[in-house]
């Protein structure tokens, strides 16, 4: 858009000799001689003298456009880090282990014979038979015998998990499209215009 800004400046232009020429004429038709009335050859006509009012020109200052505003578009990639994390290689598990009988021996008293009352016939030296009762304390004996001492039984151990350390490429900024504007350059350009064509007129002549 161009902005205009007005500066007037006179210029006065010359008397046409055309222009005289037909002043004269029409003088001589109301009885004057020349540019300029004199009284004594009018004689009561009407005098008139020719005035030129010069056309006057101005200055105004436009404001052009050179070179539009433009618009670039200018793409960032992403960009990408590495981060560091903690992975599991085996999860948590669990072992059986079998765990055998425990046993041992052990010694007991054990009754080898009741003992109790028995009748006992003898003979003595002189071949006379003698019946008694026998009293047999009871006898006892030891052995060995092997006891369980706790049962078979299955037991479970727990391992814990196992982790690493593994990097991993992820993105911390995806692509963008950035849009820079460049401004218009703009020229201010002055041109001469007419303001005021000018123009002619008769006057009356003063006395």
């Amino acid at each position: 858009m161009a902005h205009k800004a007005l500066t007037v400046s006179a210029f006065t232009a010359s008397a046409v000799s055309a222009a005289l020429l037909l002043g004269a004429g029409a003088a001589q038709a109301g009885g004057c001689f020349g540019s300029s009335c004199r009284p004594a050859p009018c004689q009561g006509a009407a005098c008139y003298n020719l005035v030129v009012t010069p056309p006057v020109y101005g200055t105004i200052a436009e404001t052009q456009i050179v070179r539009p505003a433009k618009t670039y578009r200018r793409i960032v990639p992403a960009e990408y880090d590495y981060v560091t994390e903690k992975v599991m290689i085996h999860p948590a598990r669990q072992i059986q282990h079998h765990v055998p009988a425990q046993y041992s021996s052990v010694q007991e008293k054990v009754l080898i014979s009741p003992g109790g009352k028995r009748w006992e016939v003898t003979t003595d030296a002189y071949g006379r038979t003698t019946g008694c009762w026998v009293y047999d304390k009871p006898q006892y004996g030891f052995r060995q015998r092997t006891v369980e001492v706790s049962p078979a039984r299955v037991e479970y151990e727990t391992v814990p998990p196992v982790y690493t350390q593994r990097q991993r490429k992820v993105m911390v900024r995806p692509t963008q499209v950035l849009h820079e504007t460049v401004p218009a350059v703009t020229e201010t350009r002055h041109r001469k215009v007419l303001v005021s064509p000018g123009s002619q007129q008769w006057q009356r002549a003063g006395y």
